[in-house]
């Protein structure tokens, strides 16, 4: 028996990975999305809902691209691992670590030895030429080619991970993986990760026997495709406390281990118990307030008037609601510019596009901008969140051409999230368009088309000039546009309820 069958029948322990097993690139899930890891073992699987995520497919052919022209530059001879099922993956490595081929990529590494069984993939195994390890008078390092700028947790742990594994095969310690960034290189202290590797680990085994279900994330996003669908459904049914905005885990945290786990509890225990509970003599906030009446607006599932005199807006002659797309940078060679500008006009109830097909065009679509909006003090651009603003003044240095007219722009803007969060406690996660909106009855006309996936299509009609795919970015950002007024609409039209911010916590209904 070969030195390579020895090594994959002790390793393997007599099988292959299967779904009990500990995929290393689950790390990610594990820390991102650990209700989705949950789901993965003891969710319906009639529920999951697998969505197609075009812009990460689009950025993973330019990390490919990246990485591949890295590889050529540092190792003379290469191997691709190609074979298409996991032990012949496995089987393929161990021989080219054998045969001391220098650059080893996409390699398998399994052991499944212990409690835990672990396996996974590395970009690169690169030939160290010192040591001895199993295989000769040579042992092998662990790179990983991120496109991201720095280390990322779930890099460090899956590395970490696999880095153990390589060890116990090739009987050598190379205690540090080497990471190569954007614009950096670094290196990771493997052995000193293990620890925490381990506590992860049976973190991970708790959640796949059902001895703990995590939380979720905020809706509209309580967790990763394919089961965001369910997650959200899943935290609504439960009237979850993580639907509450501003809480972090460790006010969660005291709150449930007062068996307030819901918004009803939160509304059944008072404002003074909140008070009591959430008290931070360090950090003075109005967390505790905030929590309670949050909890009221989802209990009447009606918005809160928080602060009076704000709302509604004094109306301009006209009403413009605006929102930008921008372009992502993939490459060193490309640079981000906003190529679409799109504009609800509410007097005229049509929607306005300004296209840039390239960076060349955008000054040329704000000043398109600005003549559409015309003279600035008879008109309210609505916008929501800071973005629209922050971008516009920095292009104020970019085109100095036109830095009147975006001064004219930016003059005329009003942040319809800021008005609402002074306003109002909302019955919704957060103040995102996204999850405000929907709390009102609001739907996005498309499932298929997110501010990421529009950079996609807007590339794709770029290269193939099909029109479709310009009209479903079209589509999406009048969409956002449209979300804007309806909130505003709604708020109009809606009773909404003034509370007494006492510790009485007497309501009273009232049309504003």
């Amino acid at each position: 028996m070969s030195l390579t069958e020895d090594i994959f029948n002790k390793f393997s322990a007599g099988r292959t990975p299967n779904h009990q097993d500990f995929n290393a690139g689950k790390f990610f899930l594990l820390l991102q999305d650990p209700f989705g890891v949950w789901c993965n073992y003891h969710a319906p699987k009639e529920e999951a809902v697998k969505e197609e995520n075009l812009y990460e497919d689009l950025r993973s052919k330019t990390d490919r691209s990246i990485r591949d022209t890295w590889i050529h530059e540092h190792c003379v001879t290469t191997l691709v691992i190609n074979a298409s099922g996991e032990e012949e993956r496995f089987k393929q490595t161990l021989q080219a670590m054998a045969q001391g081929i220098e650059g080893i990529i996409g390699a398998n590494l399994w052991d499944l030895t212990g409690n835990i069984g672990c396996y996974g993939g590395v970009n690169l195994l690169k030939k160290v030429p010192q040591g001895q390890s199993v295989f000769g008078p040579y042992h092998y390092q662990i790179v990983q080619l991120k496109r991201a700028g720095s280390m990322k947790e779930h890099y460090a742990m899956q590395t970490a991970l696999l880095g153990s594994i390589l060890n116990k095969i090739q009987g050598y310690q190379e205690e540090k993986a080497l990471f190569v960034f954007k614009s950096k290189e670094q290196t990771l202290d493997c052995v000193r990760l293990q620890p925490k590797v381990q506590k992860h680990l049976e973190e991970w085994q708790a959640i796949k026997e059902g001895l703990l279900v995590p939380e979720t994330e905020k809706p509209p996003k309580a967790a990763l495709s394919p089961w965001r669908v369910y997650a959200n459904k899943y935290v609504f049914e439960k009237k979850d406390i993580v639907l509450l905005p501003h809480l972090n885990s460790a006010q969660r945290a005291i709150l449930r281990q007062n068996n307030i786990n819901t918004y009803e509890d939160v509304v059944s225990a008072g404002l003074r118990k909140i008070k009591e509970l959430l008290y931070d003599p360090e950090h003075k906030s109005n967390i505790d307030v905030d929590v309670y009446y949050h909890a009221l607006a989802y209990h009447y599932n009606k918005p809160i008037l928080r602060q009076k005199g704000l709302f509604p807006l004094p109306p301009k002659e006209r009403n413009l609601y605006f929102d930008f797309e921008t372009t992502e940078t993939f490459t060193k060679e490309t640079r981000s510019f906003v190529y679409l500008i799109g504009v609800w006009d509410k007097e005229v109830g049509k929607f306005i596009s300004f296209v840039a097909k390239s960076e060349e065009e955008e000054e040329k679509i704000f000043k398109q901008f600005a003549d559409y909006m015309g003279e600035a003090g008879k008109v309210a651009l609505y916008h929501w969140t800071e973005y629209e603003v922050k971008k516009m003044k920095e292009l104020c240095s970019k085109y100095p051409n036109i830095s009147q007219d975006l001064q004219k722009l930016i003059s005329a803007c009003i942040d319809l999230k800021v008005i609402m969060e002074k306003a109002f406690y909302f019955p919704s996660p957060s103040l995102s368009l996204k999850a405000a909106a929907p709390a009102f009855g609001f739907k996005w006309r498309q499932t298929d088309c997110g501010a990421m996936d529009s950079m996609v299509y807007f590339t794709k009609w770029l290269k193939e000039g099909d029109e479709t795919l310009l009209n479903k970015v079209l589509m999406y950002n009048e969409d956002d546009c449209l979300a804007m007024l309806y909130i505003e609409d709604f708020l109009k039209q809606t009773d909404i309820i003034e509370v007494k911010q006492d510790d009485n916590e007497d309501i009273k209904s009232n049309t504003i």
